[in-house]
This record gives C-alpha cells, structure tokens and sequence, in this order.
C-alpha cells in the first residue's frame, strides 16, 4: 500500500461533549423522605442514614405508588453515589421489571450476579424475576387444589409453573407446605422446609410451615410438635405465626397416643386451657388399639420383594418381625431376601425357623431350602456378570449345565448371557439345544425369538412367539417390542426411526424404555417439544424404578442435572444400573466440587484432587470435566479431561468412550480421535478388544461425530479438500446418515458453491421435512444462491411446522434478513433465544413425517483436491474456553447456539439503531517549521442510518478541521529561499540593503518574508455501504485556500474464502498544509509581486498565481485476499495520478504482498503476526514547499519489509486493539527544481544561483547548500522503519462507548504521531 495515504481518523466512537447531554432531574426529596420515613418506621438519631440507601428507599415508595417517573429519578440519583453497588443493581431490576422491560432486568441481574454473585441482592432479584414469569391466574388454580386437597394434583402444578426447577423464594414455603401433604413427597418438602429455615432463621412463616410438616409424620411428629412450642414464644415478633403455631400444637397433641412421654404434655396443655374438654376425654378414653400393623407390613415386604426392592422389602419384613418374631411368612420373607442378597447361610437359618414356626406352612419352604446349595452357583454367575466377567460366567454356566437336572435352566441362562453380549450365532444355538430336548420350552422359544428379532427376521421370530402359550402374553408383547427397537437401533434413517419406535409404543405404552428410545430418536432430528411430551408421563409421575431409570438417562442426556438429581433421590441404590451409578456418582462429584469451588481462587488443586480416586468407568473425568464446561470454563474442562485420560496408559474402552463424548461437547475431534484410535473398530478382529453391541454402537455414533467435526473445522480453515478426506469415510460408511450429507453441503457452502449445496441440503429435507438442521441449511444456501423467495418459503414451513423450536426461528430469521426486514429478524432471533434458553435449562421443551427416500452417494473422488487451497494442513484441538470463575456462568456460555443468538441479536441490534459519533483528535507530522511540519486538529461528528435490515447504511459526517506549519525561521539562509518565492523576496532584500548601505538617500523598502499560515474548515461527506460495496462523495475542508471534490467507490466480493477489492479513489494527501488545503504565496500582492507580474505581464502570470498545492491523489487499486484458516494472504497493486493546483503532474506505481496468521487466542484475546513487502514509487519527487511543489512524500522508488504483530482483546466492558510494525526501508529521491511549473521563477532561481557561485561571501544571505543549483538535491537512504497503533475502548452502557486511540510512524523521511478521543452513541432502547 502506499505510505502517502491520508491518515484517516477512527469514527467508531461517539459524541464529542457527552457531558453536554447530562441532564439533572429534580426529585420530590420532601415527600419521599417523608414516605421513606414512613416505611423504616424510625429515625436515626445523630444524622440521617446512608445517601445511597435514602434513595433507594425513596426509589420502593414510587415503586409502590406506581409513579415510576419518581422512582426513576430517586434511582438515578442512587447510580451516580454507586453505580455497581449491589442494592443499586436490585432496585435497578425492580423498576425495569415494574415497567415491563423484563429484557433490561434480566441483563441488570446477569450484571449483578457478576458483581456480587450469591448475594442477598441477586438472590431477590432473580427470585422476583422468577416469580414475575409466572401466570397469575395459573397460580391461582394451583392454590385453589392445594386448598381443596387435591394436594398431588397441586405439586404437579407447581411444577409446572416453575419449568420443573426450584420454586422462587416468594412461593417455596406453601410449595413445599403443599407437598407435606403428599406421603411420597414427604422427605423432599421436609428437606426443603430445613433449607430454607437454615437460611433465614428469622422467616417464622417458614419456621411454622417446617414444624407443622414434621408433625405429619410420625417419626418426627414430637420434633415439630417441640418447634411449635418455641415458635409461640415469637409473640410479638411474629403474632400471627405464633397463633398458629398454638393451633397446631393442640391438633397435633389429638393425634398423639396415651403415653408416659406424651401424658405431661397433654396435661401441660390442660393446666393452661382448662376448658378443653375434648382432649381431657382423649386423655381418659383414647381411641382403639393399633390395627395389624405386622401383617400391613408383612404384605408391604411382598409387595417391594415382587417389585426388586429388596432393601424396602428387607425393612418390612423385619418391622414385622419386631411385632410378631414368630411370624413364618415374615421369617420365609427374610430367607427369600437373604438369597437375593446372596447370603445362603443366613437364608437357610431363616427357612429353617420358618418352618419350626408353623409346621403347616413348611412345604412351602422346603423348595427353597434344598435349591440353595445350586442357587449359590447361579448367585456366583450373576456377580460374575455383574463384574462383566463374561466369559468367566459362560465357562460356570457350562460346567452347571453338565450337572444333573440343571441342563435345561443353565442352558437358558448362557444363551441368554450370549444373546446380551452379541453373540448371537452362539446364542441361537444353545437355544437350539434346548428345543431338541424340549421342543415346547416356552423359555427357549421367547429366548430364539429375540434373537430372531435383533438379526431382523421378524417373520421367523413371530412364527417362534405363535408356539408360545397365552400366559407369557406381556413376555410375547415384550419380544415383539424388543424386536422393533432392535430394528430402530439398526437405522441410521432418522424418519424411519422414529415410524418403527412410535409402532413400539404403541404397542407397550407404558414401557420406559420404548420412551426414551423414541424420545432419543426424536431429539436427533430436532423435535425437542415431542421428545419431551413422550417423555413427560414417566417424569411428572414415575411409578416403577424403571420409570425412574429411563427419567435419569433422558434427564442427563438433556444436561438437566437438577431434573437428574430430582429422579435420583426417589430411587433406591440398589435399583441403580451400571450407567444409573455412573451418572448418580457423576451428580455427587459435580455437587461436592461445585460447592468447593466457592473457596478457592484457582480450581486446579481440587482437579487433582477429585480425580485422585480410580475412575474404571471414566464418570469421575466426565463429572469434573462437565461441571466445568457447564460452566463455560472450557480450559478447566479440558484440563480436567486431560489429567483424566493421562493417569494410566491403559484406559478401558468404557472411559475411553466416556472421555471421547466429554471432548465431543467441548468441541475438541483431535483429541476425542486420539482416545478412540486403540479401540479400533470394535470387533477385536484387528486393532483393540472385543467391545460390547451398545459400546460398538456408541464408538460408530461418536466417529461419525469427529469426522463431520473435523470436516467443519477444515472447512473453516478454507481447507475444502482435507476437510473432505476426514468426511469421504462417513459418507461411505453410513450413505443414510444426514449429519455427513449436510457438512458436505457446508463445503460446498465454504467453497463458494452455494447452488450445489443447495442440491444436497435439499435432498436431506425432502426425505425428512421434519429435519430442521437440513431446514436451516437450505434456507441459508437458498440466500447464498440468491435465491430468497425459496428461502423465505423454506423458512416458513419450518416455523408452521415447528413453531417450538429455535431453529426453525433462526432459518425464518436468516430469510427475513436476506428480505431486509431487520426489525422482524431481531423478533425471529429473540424468539429463537427464548426458545433455546428454555430448552438448555430444562424448563421446557421445544419443537420442531417421512418423505420419499432420495439417494445421494457421495462424490467418487475428493472434489476440492484439486483448487490451490486444498493443501494439507495440520489439524489441532480448536482454542477454545475462557477464564476460571467461581460461580456458574449464564447459560450463554455453555451453550454454542445460545452465545450465537446472542451476539446475533447484538450486532443486529446496533446495525438497525441510527448512532452519532463524535470526537476530537490530534496529528503531528514531522518536517520544517513554517514549511513542511504539520499540526492538525479535527473534531469529527459523523450520523449514521441504517438501511435493508442493517446489511447496508447511509452515513453523514462532518469534520471542522484546522491545520498549521508553524512559523518560518525568517532569519534562516537555509529556510527562506525554500518556501514559495521567498528565495526573490530575500535576493530583493539583499538588493535594497546594498543599496541602502551606498546611497543614504534611496527610498526602495524591505519586503516582508512570510512562511505558511494556519488555515480552517469543514469538511463534508456522505457515504453509503454494504458488505461488498462501499461509496463516498464529499469535500476536503471548505474554507482552506483550496477545496476539492473528493470520493470513492470499492468492491469487495467474497468467494468462498477468497475476497477480491477493486477501487477507484480521490482523497487529498494530507502530508503536510500545503498538500492537504494549499497555500497563499505571500509574495504575490506585495510591492516587489506587482512589479514582477508588470514586468513580465502574461507570461508571468500564466505560470504564478496567488495560491498553490491542495493535491488529491486519483487512485486506482486492485487486491486479492484469501482466508486459509487462520492465516491471511494477500496481494495488490495499483495506479495513481496527482494533481493539485499549479502544481506538477505526478503519477505513482504501488504493489505489496503479505501474510498475516494467528498464532495464539482464547475466548477473548488474540496475537496475529504477519510479514508485509510493500513498493511503490513516483514519477517525480514532489516533496518541497517552493511554488509548484505539492509538499508530499514522492520517492523515485521505495522498498519495504515489516513485521506487523497484532494483540486484541475484551475483558467484560473493555476492548483493546494494538498492532505494532518494525521493518527496514530503502528509497531513493531524484533532484527536482525549485520552480518545476514556472520557467520564469525557475530561470530566476537559476540566475541567483550562478550569481552567488561568482560573488557570494560566507555571510551572504544565501547558503551555498540552497542555491549552488536550482535544485533540490536528491537523496537515498536506508533505515529502520516501523510504528504502532493503539485503541483502547470502553462500553458504559448498551447505548454509549468511549476509545481513545493514539498512534506513531516512522517510514520515508518523516516521522508521524497522533491521537483521538471518541464516542459513539447508538440510538435505541436499552
């Protein structure tokens, strides 16, 4: 690029005198004093309270008044004592949300939970907040069944309400008071009545909802009938929760039996309220004996035993006992646990004393007591089973199978065992066996069956199932189902999926396991909203622990960990799975660390520290990692992963798939890769072990998920090719899968060819409408192909179809602004964003049909080889992540879509809102006083319109500008002669001195010499620009000598990741006063002027005039750049004219070339470094200050080599943006005349200079330096050049940020510094 460009001053920033814009507006202080007054309810004694906390009192009265111009003043008041302070913030929230901007609210707490996080005052904000969102005439309904007692019906309710979450502050006592009245709920309301009474021991309405739920319950009724007691004591405290609290003492003592605890307190009571009749006759006469509660609780013990609930069913068998020891069902109940638990001796003791019980009875456990030596060797195959110590198993089942009378059931057990593991061939025949032997076993035939289903020979499974007998009808519905998830599993065709699951469930619409399939199938292909309606029964209301099983999968899949949590507690440990103990230890790890992290100011001691303990299954690295990306702490996280899968070389397949899928969600494929490598393809026919069918499968989905990300990765490199080499195996392996179909279409996108990934993209809808990632893909590629009337039909289907899902919004919003409807795009993206924090909080689901199958093979060869920049390129782990914090960060930033929308809505936001900037700057240029330096102030004032949905806009600017030289040294034999004519002026001087020193009586006078002067204007521009094209018509300052016309015009195309720029420019060369407004000679209405232009008449005056320079520079400019990645090419060059006025004619020649890459960042900074050559050169050298010259920096020829490094970053309100350059230079200046326009004032120099070379002394006014020619010499020189650029800026508010930038340079012969402060304001609603 050239280096005579004119500096041009950054305008990003907005008004020069925001000051002025401050307005101070009166408060009422008397009355709200007076209200404050009212409200505290005292008066400080010695002064008045704090000014902060007047005011924010003065701010709740006119809240509750709803005069919410008052309260807005009272509030801003508070702002300017403490703007951050925390009770500031709360009242902030309070008024927006009183006003209705929930939007403003929400982000005052999202600040305030920076500033003070866990505070009182977050904690209120975001419980009003909370509260606020909820219906009124909802929760009216609510309370209207809690009332009634429809008490179950009331919690759902409540659940409802609050999204499945906690309850707000303000509505978690009657939440909880309401589900004290459900006996399964009990435990949980207890546990959150303590809570909150441990919180705030002051709250007496919490206090005597806590006591009165303790008394519900018998084991604790006498703990919450002593907490009424107390609470009586708060009188005058609490007076109406004191009252209440007697009322329920004394319900509390009628449901008490008549004993020698319970007797004095009754009597207490008495002493106290002698009238009370009714518990005197309780006293005398209490009511009948207990009911049997042994044989109740013996019947429950059957009940959990039948259920799998063995330490439920343990628990009431012995309650029984404790009332009847020798009860025999109860005792033949405890030998039945004992073997369940594998404990045989004490099962025999039990049977034993069961049958000396009741001798009637005794057959019926006498079975039992002579299987328990075989029932042992089966006890020991399922524990070998549950070690997953397979073969071990099978080689027991043989050996028992071998045994007399055992044939027929260890058989079964090992075909079973073979048909679990995906040994089905082995399976099938062992099965086979059996039927020779006994071609009706109904075990053996259900058994074969299954196996027939999962090989998808659904004809010969149910031929199999038509010989079973109608009392294995559930076990026959069961295979049938079985068969037809088999048959879902073995498709990668999403529709299809989803057709066979939704058959499966309606044939077992109650089984969890048919849900949670079909939810997961749904969730792959958008349908959130769907996926959670299919699921809701078994959450809202689970009823077997497999409900609760699938609940937790699902929940945890969905990363809701409180919904997790929530299902968990209501499930015994002894119902946990292998997967369901990974995911509760998971919870526990995340729970116990998550509270830790409070304490401490750098988390990696408790990293190690939690991942001390071994880790077979990879739940531990998992937890600690996830807690962490939850938490947008993406280093953390990968910290955590790394320590994980380093502590031991050999991994299991189990923690190398588990840390494989925590790498996957903090998008890091390398790395993910890395671990599966050893796995190879699961078979164990090559590389690594044999793996299990659901780890197989496992390990396909994630590889499929590296190779779509490690193509999306390269193509955003600009590695079209590569990227493809790491997709080409997806394609192939799976031709059915979408997610490889669609990032083929990416890189088609990535490349430029919008039209051919509009043809796939396309083809994936077709086949599945209900696909709103290929959806959103289309519409996209229909805008890039210029096709927006497809897209924006696209993008409405979508919505129509799934009006719930963010998606859909986010397509409908890239159409409406391909249409120019900006406003409407900012209401799609916020619709998207609601819908999107939603579903990533677990709040709500959101949601989104078959079609015609259409093939798309993948292309035989990679179709991006052959381009240029299809090179290899090393693949890493992406930079990711941001800095520690101590508190959970918004959803944001754990949420890739919800951060997109995010700043989408941001950027778009400001792109629509008119803004007006203003500033003042500074510049300083290097050269001769009253010549060549240059001093310039402006102050820029700049409006901006935005026009087609912010994509384009109009921007009027103008700029009040002046500039000075400074003042010519007149004394200088060196200076003078080089400005203007002053070399005649000083040679007439001369004249008259001589003449004056020999004749006393001459009357001729000295002219003045004079340099430059200071000069002042405006400078008008308008321009217009879009993302490709950019033009500008307007004026360089008016009112300096000389105003020019100036204006451009610049296309940028961008294709693929190749940008092309051809411009075609007038701009002023602003080097120095003369070059940038032109000068007045002041030598042309003198004396000595006058008698030139008389002397010489026209031919004189042809060649001078008054005023001279004001040069523009008519450039023409073409570059390439192409984006490859991370790194930056680029190459250029162009043609220029410039004119001025009486000035000479100059042409320029410029190129460069440069590379530019980014060699470090994190979430919020980066480091670019680069290599820069740059040439150009000038027909003649131009950069003097006599009359003619232009006065700008013209070398011959001019070579540069610079090293530009670049450091960027933001941290919260704050942004930086420093680039520094250090190079070595060479150029060379030819001679030029003094005089190059005018022959006559050249000749004239030339005359003087002949005439000093022959009489010139060493005191003469004229160096020898100056005018030994009449010309200037020329020069070449060879030095360091470089510089930097610094911007620092920072946001007050949405509205309003301040920059202050400064720079320096030095190139050429000049060296060069500035700085500007500026603000930019944007008009729109915060």
């Amino acid at each position: 690029m050239s280096m005579n460009r004119r500096y041009v001053f950054s305008l990003s920033a907005g008004l020069l005198a925001s000051s002025c814009m401050t307005v101070l507006v009166a408060v009422p202080l008397a009355r709200a004093q007076q209200a404050s007054t009212a409200m505290t309810g005292t008066q400080a004694s010695g002064g008045s309270a704090a000014p902060r906390q007047i005011l924010l009192q003065q701010a709740r009265f006119w809240l509750q008044q709803q005069q919410y111009d008052n309260a807005r003043q009272a509030l801003q008041n508070a702002q300017r004592v403490a703007p951050d302070a925390p009770d500031v913030l709360e009242v902030q929230g309070e008024y927006q949300t009183a006003i209705g901007n929930r939007e403003a609210a929400a982000d005052t707490l999202r600040h305030l939970q920076q500033v003070a996080p866990g505070s009182t005052a977050a904690n209120s904000l975001s419980d009003l907040l909370h509260e606020r969102s909820i219906s009124t005439s909802d929760l009216s309904q609510v309370r209207s069944l809690a009332a009634s007692g429809h008490n179950a019906q009331a919690v759902q309710g409540y659940q409802k309400l609050f999204n499945g979450g906690k309850p707000p502050h303000s509505l978690a006592v009657e939440y909880y008071q309401t589900m004290a009245g459900v006996p399964a709920e009990w435990d949980q309301a207890r546990a959150g009545l303590a809570g909150i009474v441990a919180s705030n021991p002051q709250d007496y309405h919490a206090q005597l909802a806590f006591a009165q739920a303790l008394t519900y319950n018998t084991a604790t009724r006498m703990e919450g009938l002593a907490r009424l007691k107390d609470l009586q004591g708060f009188r005058s405290q609490a007076p109406v929760e004191a009252a209440a609290a007697s009322q329920s003492y004394r319900q509390t003592l009628s449901w008490l039996p008549v004993t020698p605890t319970t007797q004095p307190l009754m009597q207490q009571w008495l002493d106290s309220h002698p009238n009370d009749t009714e518990l005197r006759e309780h006293m005398v006469h209490p009511p009948g004996g207990p009911p049997d509660k042994a044989g109740l609780a013996r019947q429950a013990g059957y009940q959990q035993l039948n259920a799998g609930r063995i330490a439920a069913a343990e628990q009431s068998f012995q309650s029984a006992l404790q009332i009847n020891s020798h009860d025999a069902d109860s005792l033949g109940g405890m030998g039945l646990v004992s073997m369940r638990q594998g404990d045989a001796a004490e099962a025999r003791r039990y049977f034993q004393e069961a049958m000396a019980a009741d001798p009637k009875t005794a057959d019926r456990w006498r079975p039992a007591l002579a299987g328990m030596e075989i029932s042992g060797d089966y006890a020991a195959v399922r524990q070998l089973i549950a070690a997953h110590q397979y073969d071990a198993a099978k080689q027991r089942l043989s050996a028992l199978a071998r045994q007399s009378g055992q044939f027929t059931g260890a058989t079964l057990m090992l075909a079973d065992l073979q048909r679990t593991t995906g040994q089905m061939g082995a399976a099938e025949q062992e099965y086979q066996s059996v039927l020779a032997r006994d071609p009706n076993s109904q075990l053996a035939l259900m058994g074969l069956a299954r196996v027939e289903m999962a090989q998808g020979k659904t004809a010969e499974a149910r031929q199999l199932l038509s010989r079973v007998g109608s009392q294995y009808a559930t076990q026959v519905g069961e295979i049938e189902v079985t068969g037809l998830m088999a048959a879902a599993s073995q498709t990668s065709d999403s529709a299809r999926k989803v057709s066979i699951l939704r058959e499966a469930m309606a044939q077992a619409p109650r089984d969890p396991w048919v849900r949670i399939n079909l939810a997961n199938a749904l969730q792959q292909q958008g349908d959130m909203a769907e996926a959670n309606r299919v699921m809701q029964p078994i959450l809202s209301n689970p009823v077997t622990a497999q409900d609760r099983q699938a609940g937790i999968l699902f929940t945890y899949g969905s990363g809701n960990d409180a919904m997790t949590r929530r299902l968990l507690a209501g499930l015994s440990p002894e119902d946990y799975s292998p997967a369901i103990h990974a995911i509760a230890t998971e919870m526990e790890i995340k729970q116990d660390l998550a509270s830790r992290l409070s304490m401490v100011a750098n988390p990696v001691p408790l990293i190690r520290e939690a991942l001390s303990p071994p880790d077979p299954t990879g739940a531990r690295g998992v937890a600690v990692a996830d807690l962490f990306r939850q938490r947008g702490d993406m280093i953390h996280a990968r910290m955590a992963l790394r320590i994980a899968s380093t502590r031991t070389l050999d991994l299991s397949a189990d923690q190398r798939l588990a840390y494989a899928t925590e790498y996957m969600k903090i998008s890091n494929p390398v790395a993910a890769a890395r671990l599966l490598a050893p796995l190879g393809d699961g078979s164990g026919t090559g590389a690594g072990n044999a793996l299990l069918p659901e780890q197989v499968q496992t390990l396909q989905q994630l590889r499929m998920g590296i190779a779509v990300a490690q193509s999306d990765l390269l193509n955003q490199r600009g590695d079209q090719a590569q990227a493809y080499d790491h997709l080409a195996p997806a394609l192939q392996a799976d031709p059915e899968a979408t997610s490889p179909k669609l990032a083929l279409a990416r890189l088609y996108n990535g490349q430029g060819k919008s039209g051919k990934a509009l043809e796939i993209d396309l083809a994936v809808l077709r086949h599945n409408p209900q696909d709103l990632d290929a959806r959103q893909a289309a519409v996209q590629a229909a805008v890039n192909s210029g096709r927006k009337s497809l897209a924006t039909r696209l993008a409405m289907d979508g919505v129509q179809e799934s009006p719930m899902d963010a998606r859909a919004w986010l397509a409908m919003a890239v159409a409406d602004q391909a249409d120019g409807h900006g406003h409407r795009t900012i209401s799609d993206l916020r619709r998207a964003y609601d819908l999107r924090l939603q579903q990533v909080e677990g709040t709500r689901a959101v949601a989104s049909g078959t079609g015609e199958q259409e093939s798309l093979e993948p292309p035989s060869s990679n179709p991006f080889r052959h381009h240029g920049y299809g090179r290899q390129t090393e693949l890493g782990a992406p930079v990711t992540g941001g800095s520690y914090s101590m508190e959970a960060t918004s959803p944001e930033a754990s949420d890739q879509m919800l951060s997109s929308i995010a700043g989408q809505i941001t950027t778009l936001r400001e792109n629509l809102a008119p803004s007006i900037d203003g500033g003042l700057g500074f510049r300083s240029r290097s050269g001769e006083h009253g010549m060549g330096r240059l001093t310039e102030a402006n102050i820029p004032i700049v409006g901006r319109l935005p026009l087609q949905a912010g994509e384009s806009s109009l921007t009027f600017s103008i700029t009040p500008t002046m500039i000075w030289s400074g003042q010519l040294n007149t004394g200088s034999v060196y200076d003078v002669p080089r400005f203007g004519t002053d070399m005649a002026t000083q040679a007439y001087n001369q004249y008259v001195s001589y003449i004056s020193q020999n004749n006393s009586s001459s009357t001729l006078h000295s002219e003045l010499v004079k340099g430059g002067e200071a000069e002042a204007g405006f400078a008008p521009d308008v321009q217009f620009g879009n993302s490709w094209v950019r033009a500008d018509l307007g004026a360089s300052p008016i009112g300096f000598p000389i105003t020019n016309v100036l204006g451009g015009v610049e296309f940028s195309p961008r294709v693929g990741p190749v940008t092309f720029r051809v411009s075609a420019e007038r701009r002023s060369i602003t080097n120095s006063v003369l070059s940038y407004g032109g000068m007045r000679d002041p030598n042309y209405n003198t004396t000595l002027g006058r008698y030139a232009r008389q002397l010489y008449g026209k031919e004189l005056s042809s060649q001078w005039s008054e005023e001279w320079g004001g040069v523009v520079t008519n450039h023409f400019h073409g570059q390439v750049e192409a984006t490859l990645g991370n790194t930056i090419v680029y190459g250029g060059g162009g043609y220029a004219i410039q004119t001025g006025k009486h000035v000479q004619r100059n042409d320029e020649r410029e190129a460069g070339i440069g590379v530019n890459t980014l060699v470090w960042h994190n979430a919020n900074m980066l480091v670019r470094i680069g290599v820069s050559l740059t040439y150009f050169g000038y027909a003649n050298n131009q950069d003097f200050y006599t009359y003619g010259q232009g006065g700008y920096f013209s070398p011959q020829s001019y070579y540069a080599a610079t090293v530009p490094i670049r450091y960027a970053g933001q941290h919260k309100r704050l942004d930086w943006d420093v680039t520094g350059s250090v190079g070595y230079q060479v150029f060379h200046e030819h001679s030029s005349p003094f005089f190059p326009t005018s022959s006559l004032l050249q000749s004239g120099a030339q005359y003087i200079a002949d005439s000093y070379v022959q009489n010139a002394t060493s005191s003469d006014y004229l160096s020898q330096e100056t005018v030994n020619s009449a010309y200037y010499p020329g020069d070449s020189i060879a030095s360091l050049t470089g510089g930097f650029n610094a911007r620092v800026g920072y946001r007050f508010t949405h509205n309003l940020r301040l920059d202050l930038s400064g720079r320096w340079q030095k190139a050429g012969n000049w060296t060069e510094s500035g700085a500007m402060i500026s603000a930019h304001y944007l008009i729109m609603d915060q």
